[in-house]
C-alpha cells in the first residue's frame, strides 16, 4: 500500500506568491504559494484515490508569525487555507504561542482538523487543554496508523512568559514515548510522530556529537541525553516509524535514517517555497512500513515553482484578497497622524536603581535637552545566562539614554525576563522577523510610543529573514516635542552578503523616500549593517543613501576612520560596523551639536575578553542631538 505523505513546517505566515530569491537573488522565478500547494494537494489527492492509494497531510508548528497576513489576525487566515487543503493535523511550534494561549485555542475552534500535542497540560486540571488532543487514529486501507503531537518542553523557556501562561509542559521524550506505547496497545500499526523539535543543521555532524554524548565506547550505557532536536527524538523512542518535525527552516531532499531505530525523520524547506512529499511503502498483510519512495529523481522536497505548479486560480484571488487585507490593517496606523499624546512623566525623572548597580563604572549619558539613540548588536543574546541580563539591564539602567536598539536577540523568554529588570522602560519587539529578532527599548519618561511596523516582511530575502523594524515616537521634554522614527535593522553578512546588503539598502532608501515625501522628516536608522562606510566602488553597500545628502547623512561618517571607535575592534583591522543614519528633518539639530560616539566598554567591564565573554564582540554607538523647537508635524 502507497501512502503519501505531504508535510509542510514553519510556513511563518506565507502562503502569498513571492519570487524565488534563492534561487536567483535579482531575478527570482515566482513561487506559486499556497495556491500552488492547493493545486498539488488536490490533484495529488484525486489521482491517489483513483489509484486506490492514500494521503495524509501534516505540519510541523510555525504557522502564521513571520507576515502580517500571518501576524494581524493571529494566524486565522493561514486556518482558514490549511482548512482549504484539508490537512490531517498539526501541532503548534513555539512562534504559533507569540499571541498567548488565547489566541490559539481560538485557531483551534476555526481548523477544521486536530491540533496535536500530548506533553502540554492546563496547569488548572492537570489534563490536556480542550482545544489539543495527544493522538489521532487514521484507518488507511486496513492499517491503523496513530498521529501523536509532541512539543519541545523547553518551549515555554523561549518565549515571554505570558503567552504560555497556565500551561505545564512535561518531559518530551520519556511523555512521547508514553504515548507511541499507548497507541501501539490501542492498535496501531504505523504510528507517525508530530514534533516541534527541529531537524538540525549539519545533521549529520550533530548525529556524530549526539553519539558520542549519549554512547560510552564499547558499550550502549547511556551517558547523558543532550540538547532536545528530532535527532535526538528518533534515537531514543522506540516504535516510531516517520517523525514531521518543525522548528528548522532548513530542508533536506532524503529522510534521516537513525541507524539504531531506523525512524525517518522529515523537514521541510520555511516559508511554504516548497511542499515536502515521503511516498511510504506499508505491507498490509504485516502491517509495517518496509520502504519509500520519491516523487521526483530530487528526492521528496518539490519547490512550488510558478512555472511547474500552476496555482489554483481561485485561491490565488483569495489569497491575494487576505493580503490587501492585511496590508491595509498592518499599515493604517502608520498613515495616519501621530498621536498628540505626551508621556505623563517630568524628562529628568531618576530612574530606578538596580541592586547590581555600581558594579561596573557606567556613565550617565541621558542629558534632559538632548535626544540619545544607542545601536547595539548583542551578539546571540543573552550569551551568558543571567551574567549578561544583570550587565545589559544595568547598563541601559545607569547610561539613561532615551533609546536603545539592540539586535540577535535569540531568546525572547530571557530578554522579556531582561525587561523585568527595566520598570521604568518599554520596549517594541520584532514579530516578523525568521532569524533572532531586533528590539528597541525606550524610556517611558521621555518617549511614547506610537506604532511599529516592519517593512518588506513580505519579502525579506535581501534583509536575511530579518525585516527592519520601524517604530513611531514622541520624544518630549517639558514643553518641546519631536516625533520621530526609528528603524532597527540588521543586515546581512558574509558570502552573498554584499550583493544583498546592496539591495536592501536600495529597497530602504526608496522607502524612507517615501516617507519624506508624506511629510515624515525625522527618521534614524541605526542597527548592525555589517559593513563600512569606507569601502569605494563596487565594495560599498551603502551607496543609495550616499549618493542623496540632501536627504541622509551618516552621523558614524564622523568616525568612520577613527580606529579607536571601531564598533567592531576584534578584526586585524579593527571595523565600524555599526552605523547610525539620519535624515533631513534632523539635519540643524545634528549640526548645531551633534555627539556620536562609539562606547569604551572594554573600560567600564574592565577587559576586552570579560566583555565578549558577557556581552557581545561589537561595541555599541550612540547620537545625540539637542531639540529645542516643537517637531511635530
Amino acid at each position: 500500500m502507497r501512502l503519501h505523505l505531504i508535510f509542510t513546517n514553519d510556513i511563518h505566515g506565507s502562503i502569498h506568491q513571492y519570487p524565488a530569491r534563492f534561487m536567483n537573488p535579482e531575478y527570482g522565478p515566482m513561487l506559486s504559494g499556497g495556491a500552488g500547494a492547493y493545486r498539488y494537494v488536490n490533484e495529488l489527492r484525486a489521482e491517489a484515490t483513483q489509484k486506490g492509494e492514500h494521503l495524509l497531510l501534516l505540519d510541523g508548528g510555525n504557522i502564521f508569525q513571520g507576515t502580517p497576513l500571518g501576524t494581524v489576525d493571529g494566524g486565522e487566515k493561514i486556518i482558514r487555507w490549511m482548512n482549504l487543503m484539508e490537512y490531517d493535523a498539526l501541532t503548534p511550534g513555539l512562534r504559533d504561542f507569540d499571541q498567548g494561549v488565547n489566541n490559539l485555542e481560538h485557531l483551534s475552534e476555526v481548523a477544521e482538523f486536530p491540533m496535536l500535542s500530548g506533553n502540554i497540560l492546563d496547569k488548572t486540571t492537570g489534563e490536556i487543554p480542550d482545544w489539543l488532543s495527544s493522538t489521532i487514529f487514521k484507518r488507511v486501507g486496513d492499517t491503523d496508523i496513530a498521529i501523536i503531537g509532541i512539543t519541545a518542553d523547553d518551549l515555554s523557556r523561549k518565549t515571554f512568559s505570558y503567552n504560555t501562561a497556565g500551561l505545564e509542559f512535561l518531559p518530551t521524550i520519556s511523555t512521547a514515548q508514553t504515548l507511541v506505547d499507548q497507541a501501539k496497545e490501542q492498535g496501531a500499526d504505523i504510528v507517525i510522530l508530530l514534533a516541534h523539535a527541529g531537524l538540525p543543521y549539519n545533521r549529520e555532524k550533530v548525529f556524530e556529537i549526539l553519539h558520542e554524548m549519549v554512547i560510552a565506547p564499547g558499550s550502549n550505557e547511556t551517558k547523558s541525553i543532550p540538547t532536545l532536536t528530532a535527532l535526538t527524538l528518533a534515537h531514543f523512542l522506540e516504535g516510531v516509524d516517520v517523525i514531521v518535525t518543525g522548528g528548522v527552516a532548513k530542508g533536506y531532499d532524503y529522510p534521516w535514517e537513525d541507524p539504531k531505530t531506523h525512524t525517518l525523520v522529515v523537514q521541510n524547506y520555511g516559508n511554504l517555497s516548497g511542499i515536502g512529499h515521503l511516498e511510504l511503502l506499508i505491507d498490509e498483510e504485516a502491517k509495517i512500513l518496509v520502504g519509500h519512495e520519491y516523487p521526483t529523481d530530487r528526492g521528496m522536497l518539490i519547490t512550488l515553482l510558478e512555472d511547474d505548479i500552476l496555482a489554483d486560480l481561485s485561491v490565488v484571488e483569495t489569497i491575494k484578497n487576505w493580503v490587501i487585507e492585511a496590508k491595509k490593517i498592518y499599515y493604517e496606523g502608520r498613515e495616519s497622524e501621530p498621536s498628540l499624546m505626551t508621556p505623563t512623566g517630568s524628562c529628568d525623572t531618576p530612574l530606578t536603581r538596580l541592586s547590581t548597580s555600581d558594579k561596573f563604572p557606567i556613565p550617565n549619558l541621558g542629558k534632559p535637552e538632548r535626544l540619545e539613540i544607542v545601536t547595539w548588536n548583542l551578539e546571540w543574546f543573552p550569551t551568558a545566562g543571567d551574567s549578561t541580563l544583570e550587565a545589559v539591564a544595568e547598563v541601559i539602567e545607569e547610561w539613561g539614554v532615551d533609546i536603545v536598539a539592540l539586535q540577535e536577540i535569540k531568546n525572547i523568554h530571557e530578554f522579556g525576563r531582561l525587561m523585568e529588570f527595566l520598570p521604568d522602560h518599554g520596549f517594541v519587539l520584532s514579530e516578523q522577523s525568521s532569524f533572532m529578532d531586533q528590539a528597541i527599548i525606550y524610556r517611558k519618561d521621555v518617549i511614547t510610543f506610537l506604532g511599529q511596523y516592519e517593512p518588506f516582511s513580505f519579502d525579506d530575502y535581501y534583509f536575511a529573514g530579518r525585516p527592519p523594524l520601524m517604530a513611531d515616537f514622541v520624544w518630549s521634554c517639558g514643553d518641546v516635542f519631536s516625533a520621530f522614527s526609528v528603524i532597527n535593522m540588521h543586515l546581512k553578512c558574509c558570502d552573498d552578503g554584499l550583493f544583498r546588503r546592496q539591495k536592501s539598502m536600495v529597497q530602504l532608501h526608496d522607502l524612507v523616500r517615501q516617507y519624506i515625501a508624506s511629510g515624515d522628516e525625522n527618521i534614524v536608522v541605526v542597527g548592525d549593517w555589517n559593513d563600512q562606510l569606507t569601502d569605494t566602488g563596487m565594495r560599498q553597500s551603502f551607496t543609495a543613501f550616499l549618493d542623496d545628502p540632501e536627504y541622509f547623512q551618516f552621523a558614524t561618517m564622523e568616525i568612520a576612520q577613527d580606529t579607536s571607535q571601531a564598533s567592531y575592534p576584534k578584526w586585524t583591522v579593527p571595523s565600524m560596523l555599526d552605523h547610525i543614519l539620519y535624515s533631513k528633518g534632523f539635519f540643524d539639530e545634528h549640526e548645531s551639536g551633534g555627539i556620536t560616539q562609539t562606547l569604551d566598554m572594554e573600560q567600564i567591564i574592565g577587559d576586552w575578553d570579560t566583555y565578549e565573554n558577557i556581552l557581545s564582540d561589537h561595541l555599541p554607538v550612540m547620537w545625540s542631538i539637542e531639540i529645542t523647537n516643537d517637531q511635530m508635524p
